[in-house]
């Protein structure tokens, strides 16, 4: 079974994940894995990320009445503009 099953079966509501810089597919592809792999709060998520990822920051974002859960995952410690191929 893979991870998003195992996900999906649990009925859990996983965060949106903001990634910066979005053209960064990798940190991406490896942020959704580890969310779907059980990170269960933005500090789990950047320490799981951090040996791949040394200055990765990840914060949630705090709105009141929002629905959502949304964390922002910044490779490089703050927002940069997004490299172009």
């Amino acid at each position: 079974m893979d991870n998003l099953a195992r996900g999906a079966q649990r009925g859990d509501v996983l965060p949106t994940l903001m990634i910066n810089p979005r053209s960064d597919h990798a940190l991406t592809g490896l942020a959704e894995s580890l969310l779907l792999d059980g990170a269960q709060t933005p500090a789990d998520l950047e320490s799981r990320l951090r040996d791949a990822y040394p200055r990765v920051m990840v914060r949630e974002r705090a709105l009141s009445h929002e629905a959502v859960t949304v964390w922002y995952v910044y490779r490089e410690g703050s927002w940069i503009a997004s490299e172009t191929s």
